[in-house]
């Protein structure tokens, strides 16, 4: 008797590409620089400061890491449209916001969540992380 089996997909609708590794670092690099840009904008040298600039950076690159993935940041579909780029990364960047924000108010990190710095984190960390992902997208569509 013949088996039909249908082939699992094990990594779900998230582009399987090595290189989606690569997307992750480097978002997470960038939210660090936007925060360490907030940091520099108030006289505060990141690098002269590396540990307190990554305590700042960690409640919002740990927030990426868990939203991104469940908004769909790392599918092909999303990996390769502007329009989807814009909507998921912007969605994700706002539960970012919100979630990161809780984790630095937290006692487990220094700072707090004021709303006025949350309010400054959504948009001004939309600017820096939409972009990016914006190129992202032209250059895999470029390699098509």
């Amino acid at each position: 008797m013949i088996e039909s089996r249908t082939r699992p997909n094990p990594v779900g609708r998230v582009a399987s590409e090595p290189s989606v590794v690569a997307l992750a670092v480097a978002d997470a690099a960038v939210v660090t620089a936007f925060l360490g840009f907030g940091l520099f904008s108030h006289g505060i040298e990141p690098w002269a400061y590396p540990t307190y600039t990554l305590e700042t950076a960690a409640p919002f690159v740990l927030a990426w890491a868990i939203v991104a993935p469940l908004l769909g940041a790392y599918r092909r579909s999303t990996l390769e449209s502007f329009g989807r780029t814009v909507g998921v990364v912007g969605v994700a960047w706002l539960a970012v916001t919100l979630l990161g924000g809780g984790i630095r108010a937290s006692s487990f990190f220094h700072g707090g969540a004021h709303p006025t710095f949350l309010l400054v984190t959504a948009v001004f960390g939309l600017a820096f992380v939409l972009p990016w992902r914006l190129a992202v997208s032209y250059g895999r569509r470029a390699r098509r």
